[in-house]
Formats: C-alpha cells, sequence, structure tokens
C-alpha cells in the first residue's frame, strides 16, 4: 500500500510539474541561497517540493531566471565615458537586445555569452575617381547568435552590396563599395543563417533573406569552404557558393586563395574568383595579387594588383590596375582609419577608350561586440 501511495505521489509530481515548473525553479533558487532577494514561495511550489523524487536532488540545474530583461544581458564591456564609447556601446545594445527579445520567443533561457557573442561593425567614408567622381557611403553590418532557436543559427543585418554579399563574389577590402562597374547601390539586407561545425578544415554555412524595400527582393545561398595549410608557410582556401536571388537567379561562384608567409611582416596572397548564373554573359571574374606588411602598433599597408572581366562579352578585360591601401588604428583599439590609392583602366564597350583613371578614397571604421571564437 505505501508502495503504491509512492507511485501515485511519484505520478502527481509529473502532472503538476509543467504547470509549476516556474515556481520550481523559484523555490529551488530560494533555497539554495536563502539571503537573496527571491519571490515568496507559494503554496503550491511547497507542494511540488515534498513530491519530488529523491534521485531529482542530484540533477545539477544551472538556474536561469527567465524574466531577465534583455538590456542586463547586453552590458558592453566597461569604457570611456566619452561621446564615441557611448556610441559604440548603444550600437551593441540596441542589436543585442533585439537578437535576445526575438530569440525569446523560442525559449525562455537566457544565454548571456552566447548573446554577447554579437558583433558588427560601421563604416562611413567616400570614394573619388576621374571617371565616376565622388561617391560617399555608409555601410554597416550586424551578426548576432539565437542560441535558443539552435546553437547553430544565427541572424545578419546589414546595409552592403547585395550583389557582392550573395554571390560571394568581392575582394577582402569592403569597407568602402568599388566604384567602377557597379551593377546594383547598397542596400539593407535581413536575414537568418546556418553553420555546421567544421571537420577536418571544411566549413559549410548556408543563410536565406531578403533585400529590404518595395518590392522584396528575396536570396538563398550555400557555402562550403575548405582551408589547409601546406608545406610550412603555405595555406591554400577554396570556397564554393550555390545561390539564387532576384537579378541573378540560380547561380555558382569559385573561389581559390593561395598565401605564403614571406616573413615575419609580410605576407603574399593570390586570389582567384569566377561566377556564373543565368543572367552573366559566360563567367564573372575578377584576379588579384596582393601583398600585405605589418607595420606595427596597429598599423599595415595593402599593395595589390589586380584585373577583372566577364567571358562572352564585348570586352572581355573590363578592368585592371594597381591601389594602395593603408590601415591603422586611431584613439580606440576598435576604431580604425582607411585611406586608399589607386590607378585602374577601365572599358567596358567597344566605343570607350581604355584610360588611365586615378582614384582615391578614405573611411573610418567603428567595430563594436565580441567575435566568439572557438
Amino acid at each position: 500500500m505505501q508502495r503504491l501511495d509512492g507511485i501515485r505521489s511519484r505520478c502527481a509530481c509529473l502532472l503538476a510539474a509543467p504547470a509549476f515548473a516556474l515556481n520550481v525553479v523559484v523555490s529551488c533558487a530560494a533555497a539554495q541561497s536563502p539571503g537573496e532577494n527571491s519571490p515568496p514561495l507559494k503554496p503550491e511550489s511547497m507542494t511540488v517540493l515534498a513530491d519530488r523524487p529523491a534521485w531529482l536532488e542530484a540533477v545539477p540545474v544551472e538556474l536561469k531566471d527567465p524574466t531577465t530583461a534583455a538590456a542586463e544581458l547586453c552590458r558592453d564591456k566597461p569604457g570611456d565615458p566619452d561621446w564615441l564609447s557611448q556610441v559604440r556601446a548603444g550600437l551593441y545594445r540596441t542589436l543585442c537586445s533585439s537578437a535576445a527579445w526575438f530569440d525569446g520567443f523560442f525559449g525562455n533561457a537566457r544565454f548571456d555569452d552566447e548573446y554577447q557573442a554579437m558583433h558588427g561593425s560601421v563604416a562611413v567614408g567616400a570614394g573619388w575617381d576621374e571617371r565616376d567622381h565622388w561617391d560617399p557611403s555608409v555601410r554597416f553590418r550586424a551578426r548576432v547568435r539565437l542560441p535558443q532557436l539552435s546553437e547553430r543559427y544565427d541572424a545578419f543585418v546589414g546595409k552592403v552590396d547585395p550583389e557582392e554579399y550573395v554571390t560571394e563574389l568581392r575582394d577582402d577590402f569592403d569597407t568602402l563599395p568599388r566604384q567602377f562597374a557597379r551593377e546594383q547601390d547598397d542596400a539593407v539586407l535581413l536575414g537568418l543563417g546556418y553553420g555546421q561545425p567544421g571537420r577536418g578544415g571544411g566549413h559549410f554555412d548556408a543563410g536565406v533573406g531578403a533585400k529590404l524595400g518595395w518590392p522584396v527582393e528575396p536570396y538563398a545561398k550555400g557555402t562550403y569552404r575548405y582551408a589547409r595549410p601546406f608545406l610550412d608557410r603555405n595555406l591554400v582556401r577554396l570556397r564554393e557558393a550555390i545561390f539564387w536571388e532576384e537579378q541573378e537567379h540560380f547561380g555558382v561562384t569559385t573561389r581559390v586563395d593561395l598565401e605564403r608567409l614571406l616573413a615575419e611582416d609580410y605576407l603574399l596572397r593570390w586570389t582567384s574568383s569566377g561566377t556564373l548564373s543565368e543572367k552573366t554573359e559566360g563567367v564573372r571574374w575578377f584576379s588579384n595579387m596582393t601583398l600585405y606588411q605589418n607595420l606595427g602598433n596597429g598599423r599595415a599597408f595593402a599593395y595589390q594588383g589586380g584585373i577583372s572581366g566577364e567571358s562572352d562579352r564585348e570586352v572581355g578585360i573590363v578592368d585592371y590596375g594597381l591601389r594602395i591601401i593603408f590601415r591603422r588604428r586611431i584613439y580606440r583599439e576598435w576604431l580604425f582609419l582607411e585611406l586608399r590609392s589607386s590607378i585602374t583602366w577601365p572599358r567596358e564597350t567597344l566605343l570607350e577608350r581604355r584610360e588611365s583613371n586615378l582614384g582615391a578614397g578614405a573611411a573610418i571604421e567603428l567595430m563594436f561586440g565580441e567575435r566568439q571564437r572557438k
């Protein structure tokens, strides 16, 4: 009879658990930390605690307060009280809090470290060249984790070149937009991403989203990245992307990077990339050779020569030239100044003469949040 009563008691506990789960957590917190300011125990929670099976006492529970305000989870590291630091902290808190609020629909627990891993940047600048003259630019991007949905998901929002972002046909310097042969202006993109943990040097990620505006233009893409060192000072990186978007329809991009560490402060990189889609005339491609020089104290140069074009066009080589990029930290470790100078020889049609085209640009980039590294 006593055994039957015990079974009935345990069944009652299991049936009552969903209704009084929150009270159980609060009661446990009060029992472990009686000196803290905790809500008073209610009679229902006392009943559940009394009927709780003994084996449950041995289960380790990490207490999380589901009522924690999102703003409390998104505190940036303490910094100086100057206006620029306050602007940076405000950007971080706004985006982090928005992610925590959205992710709250998928559960009650809060994962502080995951939300604080949100990171992004804002870049303000302008470019100029003899052919297209001035092109002011404001770019931003942010990526946030969504741990309640899944640790493999994140959200992206940014004002970028939609063609370059979706097709992955872009070089390593995107603080300023390229001024020649741009088919689309920068636009605000909002998307959801998925990342598969890397194995053997490979990593797969995918994303869906849309370019905000009217009409809304959706996109989808999947990318596989592979990196492997060889012969002591060399590294090869491969990237294969399959995508669909309103302008290009279905397409694929292949990119190869070969890197060699020449000395402690010099790195040489060769990049070649090509995109084929339903809307391209053949393959749209570019190839660059870049020498990076580390000057120390947060300063670096990049010297680059490149060529780009599209097969099956009347002019196969659309542009080639040289450029120098200088980048350094200023004022704070998260604030960067970038200066550019270039000379190119563009040509889009047979009627256009290929002439030298001098260019220059300057931008300030502010980084916020922290990039989590595993």
